[in-house]
């Protein structure tokens, strides 16, 4: 009987999802996004629990939060998601361990894998947040688990079982986010091609009548009858008439608004290459003004550096020695090629959605059924652990700690505007952060008259950059003093600062301004100041 490495151990997986998960738990973020406080509020209060992009997740949380507080006193809501997203991470590296085994086979390094998985900024930055990535990550990893199982199984009823069940779990994540289209539309085109043939896969060879389209039917099954009863039930909520064209325009309702974001091909490239870094490792604008204030996190990085670089060494290493395993069965292979599709679709729509990160927190998980699928037991288990372990050190020294206990926005000066000066206007850099806030604490998701649009908006709306300066002018003359963040604060590099800081700072050129109030964060006080 062949004895099992210490990374190929079932243990060892079910100790790494459990410690991943505990720690994501401990260390929720204190800088939570103004998307966080609006789902934590519509929770909450149970306002718009069905919105389209995410059919399914805030309902899920309004669930979970009720269920907890059922049980005793009522929780914080934007806390209690928080604990859903990192149990969530959990649940889902646990699955991936299953996967992955059936993939790559016993021997192969499973929990190592799971390390780096779990251990990827894209996956650690949204288990401590209240964001809408992680649950429907956990049904599709479920869902490709059940079709690998179908893909082995043998030819008749069993199959087409496992092939509703993972369809299913499917149609239950693009119900959650609709950006995992595209995992159930690759697990679809797998379904069409099928079982690998020839004599090392006899067993799961198709027989007389199973023809693609058969496989396909059933995997698509699920999706045809929960898509449409889902969204069709979800139109009265919106005081919408159950006709076809209202269903269709509720569920693309992000690309009919163009709130789903497009931009030039090059802008794209630029940001998609940032979104695959992000994914891998925090890297920030606060990363400089922490390094200065903590010099000794240089030591970190660069012992991170080391252990990476020991990771590839071992890696290319590996590749001259003796397999360590056996090579993957052709079923693994298939399952890996299969996902290998997926990883280039997903990757595609985060490239023309201006390169967006948030949806580029499935790739390490992809990847790793790629490399499980391709390279099984072959790889060391220390080379992809002490990639996973460069990673973990790195996004906790850069990224979980710094986000947990230092305090990066402070809105105290702003929430207390909107209270006391009635006849204010506040021109912010992001306004939704405060909008969001105020509703999560009042209920009133009705933005305050004092709160302006985003200064891009704002000139967009009145017609340019010179009417926009001038009706800002025209309100301070009115008795309406405006207060501004624009001026007079150091923010670090950001994507909306890397999107649009210049267009921001070009408003407010050519006014004079003066500070009327502040508060501490860790870049120094937070200023805001009245323009004249």
């Amino acid at each position: 009987m062949m004895t099992l490495g210490f990374w190929a151990r079932r243990r060892t997986r079910w100790a790494v999802a459990g410690a991943l998960a505990a720690l994501c738990a401990a260390l929720p973020t204190r800088n939570s996004t103004a998307d966080a406080w609006a789902y934590a509020a519509q929770v909450r209060y149970g306002h718009e629990l069905l919105l389209p992009h995410h059919l399914w997740h805030s309902a899920a949380g309004w669930a979970w939060v009720r269920g907890l507080g059922a049980l005793g006193r009522p929780p914080d809501a934007l806390a209690a998601l928080k604990l859903l997203n990192a149990l969530a991470a959990g649940a889902l590296l646990a699955a991936l361990g299953g996967l992955l085994r059936r993939v790559g086979g016993r021997a192969a390094p499973i929990a190592a894998w799971l390390l780096a998985v779990g251990s990827s900024f894209g996956l650690l930055r949204f288990a401590t947040e209240n964001e809408t990535y992680v649950l429907p990550l956990l049904a599709s990893v479920l869902a490709s688990a059940a079709w690998a199982r179908a893909l082995g199984a043998p030819a008749g009823r069993g199959r087409m079982r496992l092939l509703l069940l993972a369809g299913t779990w499917a149609a239950v994540g693009a119900l959650l986010h609709q950006v995992h289209f595209w995992w159930w539309l690759g697990l679809l085109a797998g379904s069409w091609w099928g079982p690998p043939t020839g004599p090392a896969a006899a067993a799961a060879a198709p027989v007389p009548g199973e023809a693609p389209w058969r496989r396909a039917l059933w995997f698509g099954l699920p999706a045809a009858l929960l898509w449409p009863l889902a969204y069709a039930a979800a139109l009265p909520a919106w005081g919408l008439p159950l006709t076809p064209g209202a269903l269709w325009h509720f569920g693309l309702h992000d690309y009919y608004s163009g709130t789903a974001a497009h931009g030039t091909l090059a802008h794209g490239l630029l940001l998609t290459g940032i979104g695959l870094v992000r994914t891998l490792v925090q890297v920030h604008g606060y990363l400089g003004p922490l390094l200065r204030r903590w010099p000794a996190l240089g030591l970190v990085a660069v012992g991170c550096v080391a252990l990476g670089g020991y990771a590839l060494a071992a890696v290319r290493r590996a590749r001259k020695l003796e397999p360590l395993g056996p090579a993957p069965a052709a079923a693994g292979r298939r399952v890996a090629a299969v996902h290998a599709l997926i990883f280039s679709l997903q990757l595609a729509f985060a490239a023309v959605s201006d390169g967006n990160a948030e949806f580029m927190v499935m790739l390490p998980a992809l990847a790793a059924v790629v490399a499980v699928g391709a390279a099984g037991a072959r790889l060391p288990g220390r080379a992809v652990a002490a990639g996973g372990g460069a990673l973990l050190a790195w996004n906790l020294a850069f990224g979980l700690l710094p986000l947990h206990f230092l305090v990066f926005q402070n809105t105290a000066p702003l929430l207390a505007c909107l209270r006391t000066r009635p006849r204010a206007r506040l021109l912010l850099a992001d306004p939704n952060l405060l909008l969001n806030q105020w509703y999560y604490q009042t209920g009133r998701p009705a933005p305050p008259p004092q709160v302006l649009p985003a200064p891009a908006r704002l000139v967009q709306r009145l017609g340019g950059l010179g009417p926009a300066r001038a009706w800002l002018g025209a309100q301070g003359r009115a008795g309406h003093p405006v207060y501004t963040d624009l001026v007079g604060n150091d923010r670090p590099l950001n994507r909306a600062r890397l999107l649009s800081g210049a267009a921001d700072a070009a408003l407010v050129t050519g006014f004079s301004a003066g500070k009327v109030d502040s508060a501490a964060t860790f870049f120094g006080p937070y200023y805001l100041c009245e323009l004249r």
